[in-house]
Formats: C-alpha cells, structure tokens, sequence
C-alpha cells in the first residue's frame, strides 16, 4: 500500500511530464551526452591556437538581444517601415510616367505592385520572414514560464511556421497555384476569379492561429493592439483583391490592396517584436507598466557588485577623486537616507540612475558569467 502511494505521488501526471522536459532540454543536450559518453568533463577549458581564450565568446550577443528594449525604438522602425510602404506606393503610382524610359510597355518591374518579383513582394515576404524569427524568440522564452503546465507556449511555434509559409507564399505564389488545382478539381471558380479557394484556408488558419495568440498576448496591450490591426489590415487587403471594396478602380484598387497587406505585414512584425519584448522583460524581473525596469530591480543588482570600485568625488577641491569600496558608500548613503534631499541633487542622482544603467546591468552579467565560469572550474 506505501508502494503503490509512492508511486501516485511520484506520478503528477502534467506537472511530472512538464518537469522532465524542463530538466531533459537544459541538461541532456547533444554535446553535454557526447562529452559524458566521452569521459570527458562538461565545459573543458579550451585554448584556441587562432583566437586564444575562448572567454570572449560568453560575451557576444544573444538571440535576445536582437529585440529592442526600448519603445522609441520600435517607433522608429515602425515610422521607417510605413516610409517603404508608402514609397512603394507613390513609385507605382508614378509608373506610367517612368515606362517610358524602359523597354517595357506601360510598367515597370520592379515598382508593380500587382506582379511578381517587385519590392513590394521583396518587402512582404523580408517582413513575415522577420515576424516568424521575433515569434521563434518568443517561443525560445515562452517555452520556460513555470505557470504553463498545459503547454500553451507551443502555438508560438505553429504561428512560426505559419509566418514562414506566408513568406514563401509572397514569393511563389502559392495560392494562385492552390486556386488553379481546386478550380481544376472542382470544375468552378468560386465567385469570380476563384480567390476564394484560397482566402477560405487562409482565412480559418489565420483565425484560429491569432485568436489562440491574442489569448496568450492579453497581458501586453501594445503587442495585442498591433495584432488586431494586422488583422484588419489583412480583412481590407482580402476584400480588395475579391473587388468587395472599391470594385472596377484599376489601379486605385491595387494600390488598396497591395498597401493593406504591407501594412498589415508591418504590424503583424510589429505585434511579434513588441511581444518579444514582453516576454524578455518579464523572464529578467524588469517588467514595468510602462515598458522601463523597476527602480528597486536596478537597485538590487547594484546590491550584488559589492567588490567593485568606484570614484567617489571629496566634498573638498581636490585635484584626484577618493576611491571607495560600494559597500562602504552604501552603508553611508543609508545612513543619510532621511535627510531630505534638494532638488538639484534629486534631478542630478535621477539622471545619473538612467545614464547608468545600461552600463550597470553589463557588468551584473558579467559578473554572474564570472562566477558560474569558477564553479564550473571548480567542479572539474
């Protein structure tokens, strides 16, 4: 009978399976089980004969650090991307006007919004690729939060694979040729053209993909706003090309169609990034209603650089600063903390807190890397 209780407790059912996966990807890697196998330590120190010490490499970015953390940032992007798109529009728009320059009749290439091959589908199909990598990462994170036991975080991964399709669709056309092969099974068109053999597919896949993300994104409103406007963006695009809107307008209706879909493209990479963004934050303990760190969280880090030194200016003119131990400064701000501060020296510590900070968080992780790079050794 303590046998078979023994065994129900070990067996938790959900939680035990999420467990060992957790264990099995951070510690069952294919070169930890080839050095293991080998008989060989885990992290053998290296020397590389064309590079010398290998340390530099814990230094180099990480996948990470691809996604900006700062919103003023993705404005930027942002406001460079609707330049694209709106210059794609104008240079179509001015097409007519610059075929004659070319050996072509009435149409430029590279500037149809409406053919194959142009840089409108050069920036389509660079977008979504771009939106499938921020997902990727998302789902690099994603994957790790403790609270997911029914595995929620692997629809990141399906709407990866459904960005990248959409990439490739923007570059072979692959639902004009799925329209061709069920018109010529059916025998029908659909309604027109037959663009409705695909924009029903795609229409059920995207919605049942982005209602399952806007679940998982409801706790950031800039990444769940930016989605739902690449969804309209999306419906617009759609409705043009089945000439719903705008009907019989030549050119007026692709330049409404094409731009709806770039834009819609461009929020879709926007909503992915911004949620990215999120997910990182809230792994490292930085997560803020307005998008910055938590005072106390950069306080803690400099609580944890305890060995370092720093120039502490004397209250007196002298020509070189005292040197000081940052535990002996804390000790003796806390001690000062109840004096009321002026608010020249409240502007000038605020400023000199964000100037800081990035440089602060630097050297926390290089410190930590430090300290792991020593138990490692110590442990071989």
């Amino acid at each position: 009978m303590a046998l078979q209780s023994s065994t129900q407790f070990r067996r938790s059912g959900q939680r035990d399976d999420r467990r060992r996966r957790l264990l099995a990807d951070d510690v069952s890697g294919p070169q930890v089980r080839g050095a293991l196998r080998r008989g060989a330590s885990v992290m053998p120190d290296r020397r590389s004969q064309n590079y010398g010490d290998a340390s530099f490499m814990d230094e180099q970015l990480r996948v990470t650090d691809l996604i900006p953390r700062r919103l003023t940032t993705f404005m930027l992007l942002m406001l460079a991307g609707v330049t694209c798109v709106v210059g794609l529009e104008t240079l179509y728009a001015w097409m007519p006007e610059l075929a004659p320059l070319t050996r072509e009749d009435g149409r430029v290439a590279a500037f149809d919004l409406d053919g194959e091959g142009s840089l409108a589908v050069w920036f389509s199909s660079v977008t979504l690729l771009l939106a499938a990598v921020a997902t990727l990462i998302v789902y690099y994170v994603r994957r790790h939060k403790t609270d997911d036991y029914q595995g929620r975080y692997r629809i990141w991964l399906v709407a990866a694979a459904c960005w990248t399709l959409m990439s490739m669709d923007e570059t072979a056309s692959l639902h004009e040729g799925f329209k061709e092969m069920m018109t010529h099974i059916t025998g029908t068109r659909l309604l027109g053209d037959g663009s409705l053999w695909w924009a029903i597919p795609y229409f059920f896949l995207l919605g049942v993909i982005g209602s399952r993300l806007l679940v998982d994104m409801r706790k950031c409103i800039l990444s769940s706003a930016s989605l739902a406007t690449a969804a309209v963006c999306y419906l617009v695009a759609v409705a043009a090309q089945l000439q719903w809107i705008m009907p019989e307008t030549g050119a007026k209706g692709v330049m409404l169609e094409e731009g709806a879909e770039m834009t819609g493209n461009l929020f879709l990479l926007t909503a992915m990034a911004l949620h990215a963004r999120h997910v990182i934050l809230d792994a490292e303990g930085l997560l803020h209603k307005n998008g910055e760190p938590e005072e106390d969280a950069w306080d803690e880090m400099e609580d944890e650089l305890v060995d370092e030194w720093v120039k502490i200016d004397s209250p007196h003119k002298t020509l070189q600063p005292v040197l000081e131990r940052k535990e002996q400064r804390r000790a003796r701000k806390r001690s000062t903390t109840a004096a009321p501060e002026s608010e020249h020296d409240a502007s000038s510590r605020q400023a000199l807190t964000k100037r800081e900070k990035k440089a602060m968080r630097k050297r926390l992780i290089r410190k930590r890397m430090e300290r792991e790079r020593n138990q490692r050794k110590s442990w071989n």
